[in-house]
């Protein structure tokens, strides 16, 4: 038989389980209501950009991003305390006044700055693409494209990704969203290719004059439009050429597929080469020549050991060794990574809006995002003594970035709730934490 002080119990027990439950159901977690002292040095250069209510929205959604996993708007209002609805937050995506470019390079830059040493000046400017599948049919600028990992058909954006690589450091640049021709004139907007794009963004980069820039991309971009950008902006680049370009050494013209193979080998040479972050063999030959659109170009073949496929690297820098060329133009997967890793973990394709200015601001957002957890993984660096003025950092990953970031989100709550709740609020509060 059930004592007196057991009966009271009893009932206290069964209300904080069935609400423990109601909380795991309502996805509950871990929710930001200011900016962690460890991240104002992040945030403080780019405030000046905004006013004080889009201020709020751009920080509490760039935070909100470093936390979840998914990032659409709806998912985002609930990891934000005291969060307007969620359709505020879809109006300043739309229609805020704030330029989301200039928000991105300005963390680039500066955290290019807190980064820069004066024995390494040696920076990377690299571009790609990136698609993403959409099966909305109402989205602004969705159109069928190719595939190019199962050569198939579908309907989605096309994105061109600039970020910035310097001593180990991936930083992102800006997300420019393709425009097909046909809808460029149903929304106002001027028509530009891929490549036309990727040329404009090295043309308005402004990057600091300290810094010896070569610009990095594959085969697609090895182009007139983009290679004179380059040449304007006094930049090197490194691209791949394909197969079937020509390519005139002493006054002939050869196919580079048959010709790069046979110069493998007969005068290729094994050389011990530094990628992005291993160390492989890779037998390697040089030729300068001419080519169509590009003008005198240094050519270097090079097979990494065990394959059979080789790569015609090409550069308009004529003085660069073939070790170096090759060697650089192997940070390029930086770029791989980088996408790869804002679609896994941070939200890259999981906007769900209608208009062009909130999917390219989601964009941008998530680059922020990204940004924001590079520079925790910096300063995280630092703190383990490691030394700052190292040739090559080495980060943590994202995943366990984002890890990071969510304790000190949740001593972030913890001291709120320690230093303004009361006891009521107090209890339901640590509730919430526990279970999250």
């Amino acid at each position: 038989m059930l004592t007196k002080n057991m009966k009271q119990k009893r009932p206290t027990q069964t209300i904080t389980v069935l609400e423990t439950n109601t909380y795991r159901k309502r996805g509950h977690m871990v929710t930001i209501g200011n900016i962690p002292k460890k991240l104002q040095r992040f945030f403080r250069p780019i405030k000046q950009h905004f006013n004080e209510r889009t201020w709020k929205h751009f920080w509490a959604l760039t935070m909100a991003i470093t936390i979840t996993q998914k990032v659409t708007v709806d998912r985002l209002t609930k990891a934000l305390r005291d969060s307007t609805h969620r359709t505020n937050h879809g109006e300043f995506l739309w229609r805020s006044p704030w330029n989301e470019s200039t928000v991105m390079q300005n963390i680039a830059i500066d955290m290019l700055i807190h980064l820069s040493t004066q024995k390494d000046s040696k920076l990377f400017f690299i571009i790609d693409e990136s698609q993403i599948i959409k099966r909305a049919k109402v989205m602004d600028a969705v159109g069928t494209i190719h595939l190019h990992n199962t050569h198939t058909y579908a309907t989605g954006h096309m994105v061109l990704k600039v970020c910035l690589y310097y001593r180990g450091v991936t930083i992102p640049w800006g997300s420019w969203l393709y425009i097909k021709k046909e809808h460029s004139s149903k929304m106002n907007l001027p028509f530009r290719t891929l490549t036309e794009l990727a040329a404009e963004a090295i043309r308005t980069a402004a990057l600091p004059p300290k810094f010896t820039v070569t610009v990095l991309f594959d085969s697609f971009y090895l182009c007139p439009v983009v290679v004179n950008a380059c040449r304007q902006r006094k930049w090197h680049y490194i691209g791949v050429a394909k197969a079937n370009r020509s390519f005139t050494v002493s006054g002939v013209r050869r196919r580079l597929g048959n010709y790069g193979r046979n110069t493998l080998r007969n005068c290729g040479q094994w050389y011990s080469i530094k990628g992005l972050r291993t160390t492989k063999l890779y037998r390697i030959a040089e030729r300068t020549g001419t080519m169509k659109g590009l003008g005198t170009v240094k050519v270097v073949f090079a097979r990494r050991k065990g394959e059979r496929r080789y790569r015609a690297l090409v550069s308009d820098n004529l003085k660069i060794p073939m070790k170096s060329l090759v060697s650089g133009y192997l940070v390029r997967w930086a770029i791989e990574l980088l996408i790869k890793d804002e679609k896994q973990h941070l939200g890259l394709g999981d906007y769900r809006v209608l208009r062009y200015r909130a999917v390219v601001r989601h964009l941008h957002l998530v680059d922020c995002a990204y940004a924001c957890l590079t520079h925790m993984g910096i300063k995280a660096y630092c703190v383990q003594g490691q030394n700052k003025n190292k040739r090559v950092l080495r980060l943590e990953p994202i995943s366990k970035l984002k890890d990071r970031m969510r304790r000190i989100v949740w001593q972030e709550n913890v001291q709120d709730v320690i230093k303004y709740s009361h006891e009521k609020p107090v209890i339901r509060r640590l509730e919430k934490l526990l279970v999250a």
